[in-house]
């Protein structure tokens, strides 16, 4: 839950900027073809 001019809100605008979330579903994705290829 995000409520507007929250601290979780704040949190995900800073992620965003700093453009971490986007490292970290890359890594995600990165990972599940990994995972994918070792069966």
């Amino acid at each position: 839950v995000a409520s507007p001019g929250g601290t979780t809100i704040t949190a995900i605008h800073q992620l965003e900027l700093s453009k971490i979330r986007a490292a970290l579903i890359s890594a995600v994705e990165v990972a599940t073809l990994k995972s994918r290829s070792m069966k």
